[in-house]
């Protein structure tokens, strides 16, 4: 074979390895564009496929409606009897103790129980009985439970902390069960919170130096139930506690650290109880109130809590944005007792001319002792209580809401403060007396239509709701006038009329001694729903229903062997919430509470006019 020969078949054999490695590398993007051809050459199978994604999105929402429904079964209905949570998941769940299954009807007055509360179907009137069985998924039922809180006394603390018993507490103490958490529950107010869409119950503990716990059912299956939300609410300084009141030493402020206190029923704490331990100092938050907001959806909406501090003695607002607290009341008038007025003014007479007329016209303004039942009218004024010396009185912080927030670093100065702010007393002229009484002031209550104040008062015989008129033409002095001047207060005692009156004798065997206990009469035991109708705890474990027309009892609600309430009061979730020291009680009703509107709360003066202020400010006042 010639060398020619050779060459050519080489050039050959390489021009054909070259053609298939070229061929090869070609094959997926000719495969791929076959692919691609396949798609453009086939339109019927591509659009069969767009057309069954179109049928999928048309049932789509038949799915999630599904869903929906599926869910609201299974978290919102069924349940066993006692299970009033509702929901097929409720069943999973330990239930809810019923702690009464029946109302108690007045007279002919069965339409109306009917209305408030949700009656079982098989009972179709009350002729043969004088009470109405309750539905079974709305009886008044035990919410949240804790043991009771046996306090130590500084002077048997060590003895407590270290009896024979200890190590057995210890081991007792583990079980979350016999910890107790509450104190001495007080009050209640509802707040409504629009990032969350729902709102919640809060708790105001006056037990030590005060809790303010917050309960709340949630959107889904489960309740969310009880957190912390704030620690130390009535006592922090310790500036202004007062040792032979409270049992403590002074300056100081009890601990909320229950460690020394387990369940009663422990052998432990038996001893401790009969020996070494007593209820707990009341130095915590008494009442609370969420500030009003001009032109908001709902009262309950605001960024902005007031509480009422006991060991601190005065009445605060915590801001929402800073934490910050804003002291709203700490001076207030006197209260005017009779006989040392009429000697006085015996003596002014003689003094006149020998004295300074401003020393007897101006008296000296008191620190506030043990602040309560705080109230919000329509206008942004703030009412409140003040029990002492065993005279009560209603008083009138006017118009609350524009009262300027201080800065953090001036609330922790503000505990050593005499006065709301560093103004002279001259200055504070925004506090005035509305009612006083003799005995102790137990609730405050705006009547549905804002044009009466209810005022329950307590007495070692029986208990008394007073209706007093709010006038506003009080008010157009806008502040300028003299507080402390006893006239126009006389004037609106006199104007005050008995609504309905009560003797514990009624109680029959709920009856309690208010003589010598002035814990008995602690607490928010008023209030007052849409319709007018009055709430009233009488007895220390009943409820009285009364008619905004006449007070005519309508019906009773009672707990048995339940501890003494200490407040009543609505929430927005449908439901009339009781409260006893260690418990939380819940009723559903077909009525809801009153709610105070927004779009009255007078603007501050800064944006009105200078010229006819005044005159402005009293017609959107009165503008209903």
């Amino acid at each position: 074979m010639s060398s020619g020969e050779i060459r050519r078949r080489k050039n050959a054999t390489n021009r054909q390895t070259a053609a298939n490695s070229m061929s090869g590398k070609a094959s997926p993007l000719t495969q791929t564009k076959r692919s691609d051809n396949t798609d453009e050459t086939n339109p019927r199978q591509s659009g069969k496929k767009s057309l069954k994604r179109r049928e999928y999105d048309e049932y789509a929402w038949f799915a999630v409606f599904l869903f929906a429904a599926s869910y609201f079964v299974i978290t919102r209905r069924g349940g066993g009897i006692h299970h009033s949570r509702g929901g097929l998941l409720s069943s999973f769940s330990k239930p809810y103790q019923i702690s009464a299954s029946s109302v108690s009807v007045m007279g002919n007055q069965e339409e109306m129980i009917r209305s408030i509360f949700y009656i079982a179907k098989n009972q179709k009137d009350s002729t043969k009985s004088s009470s109405l069985e309750l539905a079974h998924n709305h009886q008044l039922e035990v919410v949240l439970s804790s043991p009771p809180d046996l306090y130590c006394t500084e002077e048997t603390t060590d003895e407590c902390n270290t009896n024979d018993n200890q190590e057995e507490c210890k081991k007792q103490s583990s079980n979350e069960q016999s910890i107790p958490f509450l104190s001495y529950l007080i009050s209640t107010t509802w707040v409504h919170d629009e990032e969350l869409g729902r709102g919640f119950l809060l708790l105001a503990d006056g037990g030590r130096s005060g809790r303010i716990w917050r309960w709340e059912v949630g959107g889904g299956p489960i309740t969310i139930g009880r957190s912390l939300h704030m620690e130390r609410s009535g006592c922090r300084s310790g500036l202004w506690v007062d040792g032979d009141d409270t049992k403590m030493r002074n300056g100081t402020c009890p601990e909320n650290i229950f460690s020394g206190s387990v369940s009663s029923s422990s052998s432990c704490s038996k001893t401790a109880s009969e020996q070494k331990t007593s209820s707990p100092p009341l130095l915590g938050s008494a009442s609370l109130a969420v500030e009003l907001t001009r032109d908001a959806e709902r009262s309950s909406i605001g960024k902005n809590i007031i509480v009422a501090e006991w060991g601190e003695k005065r009445i605060v607002r915590v801001e929402g944005e800073t934490g910050a607290r804003t002291p709203l009341v700490v001076l207030v008038p006197p209260p005017a007792h009779h006989e040392k007025i009429e000697m006085e003014s015996q003596g002014q007479e003689e003094e006149e001319a020998s004295h300074e007329s401003e020393e007897v016209s101006v008296p000296e303004w008191v620190r506030v002792q043990r602040p309560n039942h705080l109230t919000y009218t329509p206008f942004g004024d703030l009412l409140f209580s003040d029990n002492r010396d065993s005279v009560g009185v209603v008083y009138r912080l006017k118009e609350a809401v524009h009262v300027q927030p201080i800065s953090a670093e001036q609330s922790r100065d503000a505990h050593g403060w005499e006065r709301s702010t560093m103004e002279d007393q001259a200055d504070q002229n925004n506090v005035d007396i509305l009612f006083q009484t003799d005995g102790v002031i137990e609730g405050l209550a705006l009547a549905s239509d804002y044009s009466m104040l209810y005022i329950l008062v307590a007495s070692p015989v029986g208990k008394t709701v007073y209706r007093l008129p709010l006038d506003s033409d009080d008010d157009e002095d806008d502040g300028s006038g003299d507080a402390t001047s006893n006239e126009p207060n006389e004037g609106e005692k006199e104007s005050a009329s008995v609504f309905y009156s009560m003797t514990f004798e009624d109680c029959e065997e709920d009856h309690i001694d208010y003589n010598g206990n002035a814990s008995l009469s602690v607490g928010s035991k008023l209030s007052v729903d849409a319709q007018g109708t009055l709430y009233m705890i009488t007895c220390p474990s009943t409820v009285t229903f009364l008619s905004r027309e006449q007070g005519r009892v309508i019906g009773t609600l009672t707990s048995q062997g339940s501890e003494s309430f200490t407040s009543i009061g609505f929430g927005e979730d449908g439901y009339l919430y009781l409260t006893s020291p260690n418990e939380l009680r819940r009723v559903k009703t077909r009525i809801g509470g009153m709610a105070v509107p927004t779009n009255l709360v007078v603007p501050q003066p800064s944006k009105l006019a200078s010229t006819g202020g005044d005159e402005q400010r009293r017609q959107k006042r009165d503008k209903k």
